[in-house]
């Protein structure tokens, strides 16, 4: 019982530390948030619209690959094109998520170097340009594509994804930390991961052997839990408890391990 209550207040103390380390210090966040967007944008003649331009840009690519060259809307593609943006966008979220994860420490080492600094803010200010920008585009695209009431769905669709990948942004940066070649490996296997995730085609058109080992790979599930959501398919439930069973599964054993590296973070810098 004691391991029961115990692994529950872990369980809390995983979601409410680095969650609720933005409210204990807005204005540090703030001010980090602020800084990133300068450093992004400084310069540009478009100035803080760019990084609302940039996933803008990608979608017209998309559009007039699959919906001007390929045509896909005439080819029983409504299919397609839809199926494709509303899942490369939460896709590149979650790939520029953990790319970044990686060198999360040496990015702020500047700041906490040597002056006291909450190092729990950061994986909740990594979350935030990349979950504006593209919550914003998803919606957009979701409005201009399937509607409005899919559109009030969407609002939530990048927020829950990066809630579910706060664990694996944990693990990325105590690895990043350590292996200093894991920054330099991961963006390969995210696209490999990429490709092998029902994002640029339908999930039927795989083998039958291949989709029977989908299961085993958790962005299939997101894929089928989004398409389903926003379109008003059938909610595939057995994808949901496979993420919800895995996020709970890291949720704990990432934040202990992130939690014990800040004990030593300066001087591995």
């Amino acid at each position: 019982m004691n391991l029961l209550v115990r692994l529950g207040r872990l369980c809390v103390d995983s979601l409410r530390v680095p969650l609720g380390a933005p409210l204990r210090h807005a204005s540090l966040v703030r001010m980090l948030v602020q800084r990133e967007i300068a450093a992004r944008t400084s310069g540009t003649l478009l100035g803080k619209l760019w990084p609302l331009v940039q996933p803008g840009l990608q979608v017209l690519g998309f559009w007039f690959m699959f919906g001007v060259v390929y045509d896909a809307g005439s080819r029983g593609g409504p299919s397609f094109l839809q199926y494709l943006m509303l899942g490369m966008l939460p896709w590149l979220c979650l790939s520029e998520v953990l790319s970044r994860s990686t060198g999360l420490f040496r990015e702020f080492s500047v700041l906490f170097a040597r002056s006291p600094f909450p190092l729990e803010v950061l994986p909740s200010v990594m979350l935030v340009i990349p979950g504006i920008v593209y919550g914003t585009a998803l919606v957009l695209t979701t409005l201009w594509m399937l509607g409005v009431v899919a559109a009030l769905k969407a609002v939530v669709v990048i927020p829950l994804l990066l809630l579910w990948c706060l664990p694996l942004l944990l693990l990325c940066a105590v690895i990043g930390l350590f292996v200093r070649d894991f920054g330099q490996v991961l963006p390969f296997l995210l696209t490999l991961l990429m490709y092998v995730t029902p994002i640029l085609y339908f999930p039927d058109l795989l083998p039958a052997k291949a989709r029977a080992w989908m299961w085993l790979n958790p962005l299939a599930d997101w894929m089928a839990v989004i398409h389903a959501g926003l379109t008003d398919a059938v909610m595939p439930f057995n994808s949901l408890w496979r993420l919800l069973g895995i996020w709970l599964l890291l949720l704990v054993p990432s934040w202990l391990l992130y939690r014990r590296t800040l004990l030593h973070v300066r001087e591995l810098l």
